[in-house]
C-alpha cells in the first residue's frame, strides 16, 4: 500500500479499518456502507470525496461504485455471487417463518450473522434469530427447532447448506444485548446485531429491540437501523377472556414451560451444558438462549488486528 498510508486524517483512516474489517468477508463496500458502518461520526457528504482520494493514493481501489484493498477486485464477483445466494436462502427461510408464525409465542423471527447485505455463502446454513413471548423461550425453541428436526431441516455437521440454524433466542423481557458482547472491540457483534434482517414481527419487536440497545450507537454513530415501517402494535384480543379462564391457562402454560426447560436440558448435548455461562458463547439463562458452540468472534478480532498492525505498522 502507499506511504500515505502514513498521513491519513482521522476520517480516512476510519474508512480503511471498516474496509479491512468487511474485508474478512469478503465484502467490498459502497460509499453509503462505509459511511453507514463507520466506527466515528461523519456527514455522507464527507465520504465520496474521502474515498476518491484514498483511491488516488492508492489505498483503496475502485471499481463500479464498489471500494476495497489494493489487489481485491476479485471480492466484485464474490459479493454479487453471494447476493443471489442469499437471495435463494431468503426464500427457504420465509418458508420455515411461516411455519414458526403459527406459534403464538413466537414475536420476530429475523435473519441473522449478516455480515455485509446480502451476504451468505452458498454452503452455509441459514442463521435465525428469535424473539419469543416473556417466559416462553423453551416451548419456542421446542416447537421452532423441533418442527425443523421432524422436517430434517437442521444442519448437521456434514451437511448445513440452506439448512435452518437455531441457536439465538431471546424473550421480550431480555431485549437488551450489551452482555452479548465480548468486550468493546467486539466488532462481530455490533455488525451482527445492526444486520439483522427482520422476516416475521408480531408487534414492532424489531424496533423495540434496536430501541432497547441504544449503546450500539455508540460504535456505529452513522446507523439508522430501525426500520420506518416497524411502528406497528400488537392488535388487541378479539374477544373477551374471564379472569379466571386467563389465570388457569397461564399456570398450564407455566407448567409446559418447566416440562419444555427440562426435556430440552436433558437431550442436549454435553459440550454445551459445560461450556454454558462461562462467557457470551454459550448462555442458558432467564430468558436468553445462546447456543453457539463454535464462535469465531475472538478469531474475527485477532484477524482484524493482525491485518491493521501489517497495514499501519509495516
Amino acid at each position: 500500500m502507499s506511504e500515505n498510508i502514513d498521513n491519513l486524517s482521522e476520517l480516512s483512516e476510519a474508512i480503511i479499518k471498516i474496509v479491512v474489517f468487511f474485508d474478512l468477508f469478503s465484502y467490498p463496500l459502497t460509499a453509503y456502507e462505509a459511511w453507514r458502518y463507520l466506527g466515528i461520526a461523519a456527514e455522507f457528504e464527507e465520504i465520496p470525496p474521502e474515498l476518491k482520494k484514498l483511491v488516488t493514493d492508492k489505498c483503496l481501489e475502485e471499481r463500479q461504485g464498489f471500494y476495497f484493498l489494493p489487489g481485491q477486485g476479485e471480492l466484485l464477483n464474490i459479493r454479487k455471487q453471494r447476493y443471489h445466494f442469499t437471495n435463494r436462502k431468503l426464500k427457504i427461510a420465509h418458508r420455515a417463518v411461516r411455519l414458526f408464525s403459527l406459534l403464538p409465542t413466537v414475536r420476530l423471527v429475523a435473519l441473522s450473522n449478516l455480515i455485509g447485505h446480502h451476504n451468505l455463502r452458498d454452503g452455509s446454513d441459514i442463521d435465525i434469530f428469535i424473539i419469543a413471548k416473556e417466559n416462553r423461550i423453551w416451548l419456542t425453541r421446542l416447537f421452532c427447532a423441533g418442527l425443523m428436526k421432524i422436517l430434517r431441516q437442521r444442519p448437521t455437521p456434514t451437511k448445513k447448506r440452506d439448512k435452518i440454524c437455531l441457536s439465538f433466542y431471546i424473550d421480550t423481557e431480555h431485549l437488551n444485548l450489551q452482555s452479548m458482547t465480548m468486550g468493546s472491540d467486539d466488532q462481530y457483534f455490533n455488525f451482527w446485531l445492526a444486520g439483522l434482517y427482520p422476516l416475521y414481527d408480531r408487534g414492532a419487536y424489531y424496533h423495540q429491540l434496536i430501541s432497547e440497545n441504544t449503546w450500539l450507537k455508540d460504535y456505529l454513530p452513522n446507523g439508522d437501523f430501525i426500520l420506518s415501517n416497524q411502528s406497528y402494535r400488537e392488535s388487541p384480543d378479539a374477544w373477551y377472556k374471564p379472569q379466571f379462564v386467563v389465570k388457569s391457562w397461564r399456570i398450564f402454560i407455566d407448567f409446559l414451560e418447566k416440562k419444555a426447560e427440562s426435556l430440552q436440558m436433558a437431550i442436549m448435548p454435553l459440550a454445551l451444558k459445560q461450556k454454558a455461562n462461562l462467557d457470551s458463547r454459550v448462555v442458558i439463562k432467564q430468558g436468553i438462549l445462546k447456543l453457539y458452540l463454535l464462535d469465531r468472534r475472538k478469531e474475527f478480532a485477532r484477524r482484524y488486528q493482525e491485518r491493521l498492525k501489517r497495514l499501519f505498522d509495516g
